[in-house]
């Protein structure tokens, strides 16, 4: 399909919208130099719904992705292009479940069917598809299986990804991430 991003801030500057992954959390804590706690107290909203936990990026107060900037002429960008959400790098498509084999496209955004043809970049999608899959299984193990509090059980997990990006893990790797494709 054609995309081009033609930085006009729909994505970003409508929000706040991007739920993160525990993958993102680390990945972005990590590019910021923050711990994952930090991160989260600093850039995030955390949303119990019953069982589940969302982590959300915070907006300026007026809609706008906290890392969001404008450059001299207006246009938008990204202050952590680099290890931007998952969710960030597919758009306008959207995984409609980890397990589809279908992808949902944003036909509000501007930059649909401008540009040159581009390929759906699978290998992120896959990856994207596992983090998850990886979350809300172990949310629902967690919360439903074990009977954690579902704050206590979204700390578990992000203590034991964080040692494990400690320890080298590739996925914690956002330069990992971005051979993985964009969209």
């Amino acid at each position: 399909m054609r995309f081009k991003c033609i930085r006009c801030d729909l994505c970003c500057g409508t929000g706040p919208n991007v739920v993160l992954t525990v993958f993102d959390v680390i990945r972005m804590a990590e590019y910021l130099g923050k711990h994952w706690r930090s991160f989260i107290h600093d850039y995030t909203k955390v949303i119990v719904a019953e069982l589940f936990v969302y982590i959300v990026l915070r907006d300026k107060g007026n809609g706008e992705c906290v890392f969001m900037e404008r450059d001299r002429e207006g246009r938008t960008y990204c202050r952590i292009y680099k290890a931007r959400p998952m969710r960030c790098r597919l758009y306008p498509l959207y995984i409609v479940t980890p397990k589809s084999k279908y992808l949902h496209l944003d036909t509000e955004c501007p930059g649909v069917g401008l540009g040159e043809e581009k390929s759906i970049p699978l290998k992120l999608v896959e990856r994207y598809s596992y983090e998850l899959a990886y979350q809300y299984k172990e949310l629902v193990r967690l919360v439903v299986d074990e009977g954690i509090e579902p704050l206590k059980a979204l700390e578990q997990i992000l203590d034991r990804l964080w040692n494990e990006a400690e320890q080298g893990a590739k996925w914690a790797d956002y330069k990992y991430i971005e051979s993985l494709g964009t969209f």
